[in-house]
């Protein structure tokens, strides 16, 4: 309990739970359940309370948000990374704005954005090597990685359509993001979208050590690799409807 409240940035080494541990994949465990259940949930709802439950998941994602900004500020262990200039810290503000104007490009931004960078965050979390399992910081990343992951599943559950029409306003919209994250990397010395290289436990960090620099050029085909199945398994369904 010592290590409560300290961050990553801040904790002394050989805490770390470990990626794959027993703790690791306990939460895998809740966050799966958790998500098949809300979202079974979810499915049976009418419209007024779909839109509660939506509201319900976005305040849980703001206010996990804002502890995690609060406790280092209070304990004096604020660190520019903690700005939400990450992808899964941008899909929180993108699940409140889905939540109150129910818009379909959000929708679609969640899905294709936030859901596989939630998903690989939680399969390779790079806070289980600094932060063992009873700490703040590790609470707050499976907690708010596993509301990203949860909140388009549910939208699937309730009838959301992926269309990959869709995905070039959403890669504008990413890239848009990235020239910022590039900015505020370069301001405040942070690795934002990862650009300034992998973290433990990241599988860019494979990458890097082999191709330097240059894993940057993989994100687009990482993307590829996801989006082919999330698009094509929907379509294919569509089709057979």
């Amino acid at each position: 309990m010592d290590t409560f409240l300290m961050t990553k940035f801040t904790i002394p080494p050989g805490y770390g739970m470990g990626a794959y541990s027993l703790g690791h994949f306990l939460w895998l465990a809740a966050i799966i359940s958790a998500t098949v259940a809300v979202a079974a949930k979810y499915k049976e709802m009418d419209g007024r309370h779909r839109r509660y439950l939506l509201y319900v998941l976005a305040s849980a994602a703001l206010l996990d948000e804002l502890y995690k900004d609060i406790v280092p500020i209070v304990t004096g262990q604020w660190n520019w990374g903690f700005l939400p200039l990450h992808i899964c810290s941008i899909s929180i503000f993108v699940i409140m704005i889905h939540a109150i104007t129910h818009s379909v490009r959000a929708a679609e931004f969640l899905y294709a954005v936030s859901l596989p960078t939630a998903v690989m965050a939680l399969v390779f979390p790079n806070w289980t090597a600094a932060l063992p399992c009873c700490n703040y910081e590790s609470i707050h990343s499976f907690s708010i990685h596993g509301i990203i992951a949860m909140y388009p599943c549910v939208l699937l559950a309730g009838g959301f359509r992926p269309d990959a029409r869709r995905l070039a306003s959403v890669s504008l919209i990413f890239l848009a993001l990235a020239a910022v994250a590039v900015v505020a990397n370069a301001v405040f010395d942070t690795n934002f979208f990862f650009l300034n290289g992998g973290d433990d436990g990241n599988p860019l960090s494979l990458l890097e050590r082999y191709v330097g620099r240059w894993y940057i050029l993989a994100f687009p085909v990482i993307a590829a690799v996801c989006w082919i199945p999330m698009y094509m398994i929907p379509a294919r369904r569509g089709k057979a409807r």
